[in-house]
């Protein structure tokens, strides 16, 4: 079904809102982190393991990309509390179609039509848990 991940992060998206809205949000991240860490985990080992890079550039890639990730998200979370966004943890969510998005324009992929109705789907899920009335 090539509609399956942007429905499914929908979902999770929808599911989160109104099922695990009154946890602590420490609970619910280390839960969420939890299942993330055991499905991949089960992914690596059922494809044939982890491999680390094999040659410089490899782990130049890897080191930037735990230093930029890791910066961004720190100031995010860090910046994001003094705008008075955390409330709308939905906002957060946008950031596979940020991802598209910078891909295309610093990187030059092209985007099929698969992946603009996916990050469509993401976008309207977010939208309309935004707008939702409480």
């Amino acid at each position: 079904m090539p509609w399956g991940a942007s429905a499914t992060f929908g979902l999770a998206l929808v599911w989160t809102q109104h099922e695990a809205g009154d946890l602590d949000g420490r609970l619910r991240t280390f839960t969420t982190m939890a299942q993330v860490a055991v499905l991949a985990s089960l992914t690596g080992v059922a494809t044939g393991g982890f491999h680390l890079p094999a040659d410089a550039l490899g782990w130049w890639g890897l080191g930037l990309l735990t230093f930029l990730y890791g910066t961004a998200f720190t100031i995010m979370f860090t910046v994001l509390p003094k705008l008075g966004v955390v409330g709308n943890s939905a906002i957060m969510n946008v950031e596979p179609v940020f991802a598209l998005v910078l891909a295309w324009a610093l990187l030059g992929q092209s985007i099929a039509p698969m992946q603009l109705a996916g990050a469509a789907i993401v976008v309207g899920t977010v939208v309309a848990l935004g707008l939702r009335k409480r």
